[in-house]
Parts: structure tokens; C-alpha cells; sequence
């Protein structure tokens, strides 16, 4: 089932020939999956722990010159880049030093979320609660030179980051628990969404 509706996600992502890329991906990517946790006791007090594994495939950030893009090519690349300009500035955001001696808590400086789909999605790995690990693909050619240079800068900012892991619980009453035979009877069930 999981890997079915992979292969659908992967199948509906557009992808082009563009002047630098023979298949350029035209949109970025996230595979969300997540495991919820359902734990009963016999005194009727229920846990819930949801975990959320995100992984994110970027469109990678291409010039109008060097693509020859236009028409419908050059408006796409127009939207990628608009997605990415807003992920680099809420890292360049969160990866300011003095930022960072604050602590990613402090409200002085605002972190524009909002200003696009791609890092309302992620708000939880950058800068959040979540364990996050970015991998940066950069090109070998001297063609790929100024784009390479600015991917590592990305990430050089994005290492910078300090999240905040933690496991997040809720404990709940239960209206009917189930009868129990036992005091220290439990129950746990798991969930992938």
C-alpha cells in the first residue's frame, strides 16, 4: 500500500526538459507519513504520541537565462523560485547570530512562515520541534559554478538552525473505559497515516 501510493505521488510530480536539466522537477515534493500512538491503561487515562517523519524533495532554483525558459517553463520557474526565496529567508531568519544567542524562542524577530505553502509545511523542521537533516546536491560542472556556490551558502546558513526535538505526549480520560482484569494491564495500538 505504502509503496503504491508512492509510486502515484511520484507519477503525478511534473517534471521538463528545461536548457540546463533533461528531467528539471517543475514542483517540489513532501512525503508526509505519519505514526500515531494509542496507549490505554486500566484506570481509564488514554496516551497519545504522534510521530511525523517529512521527507522533502526541493525543485531545485534555476536562472531564466542560463534555462531559456519561457511561456509556460518560465512562469514555473518563476513559482519554484518564489517557494525557495521564502524558504531562504525564514533560514536566514532563524540562522541569524543574533538570533541564536537569544534562543530560537525569543518573539523580537518575525520568521515569515506564511509567505509560502513550502515553509508553512515545514514550519516544524525549521525551527521547531522536529529532528531535521538537510542534504544539498550540488553540480561537478564549471558550467553549474554560481548555482553550486549558492546551494552551499543555503546550507552553510541552514546548519545554523537549532531546533528544539521533543517528544510530545497527551494523556486523555476516557467517558467508558474498557473493563480490566488486571491493575497494570495495557493496551497500545499504532496507526501510519
Amino acid at each position: 500500500m505504502f509503496f503504491h501510493v508512492l509510486e502515484m505521488g511520484n507519477a503525478l510530480r511534473h517534471t521538463s526538459t528545461t536548457g540546463m536539466n533533461e528531467h528539471s522537477s517543475r514542483s517540489h515534493a513532501i512525503l508526509t507519513l505519519q505514526l500515531i500512538q494509542c496507549c490505554r491503561n486500566n484506570t481509564s487515562l488514554r496516551s497519545v504520541r504522534s510521530s511525523k517523519l517529512c521527507l522533502v524533495d526541493l525543485a531545485g532554483s534555476e536562472r531564466a537565462g542560463k534555462t531559456g525558459n519561457t511561456g509556460t517553463r518560465l512562469k514555473e520557474s518563476v513559482h519554484i523560485n518564489t517557494g525557495l526565496l521564502a524558504l531562504g529567508n525564514v533560514i536566514r531568519a532563524l540562522s541569524d547570530p543574533a538570533r541564536t544567542r537569544r534562543g530560537n524562542n525569543c518573539n523580537s524577530a518575525h520568521i515569515p512562515y506564511r509567505a509560502a505553502k513550502i515553509t508553512r509545511l515545514l514550519r516544524d523542521s525549521l525551527g521547531g520541534t522536529a529532528h531535521t537533516l538537510m542534504v544539498a546536491c550540488v553540480s561537478p560542472s564549471h558550467h553549474s559554478v554560481a548555482e553550486t556556490l549558492s546551494v552551499l551558502q543555503f546550507a552553510s546558513k541552514a546548519r545554523h538552525i537549532r531546533n528544539r526535538p521533543r517528544a510530545i505526549s497527551t494523556h486523555t480520560e476516557e467517558e467508558n473505559p474498557p473493563p480490566s482484569e488486571e491493575n497494570n494491564s495495557f493496551e497500545c495500538s499504532s496507526v501510519i497515516q
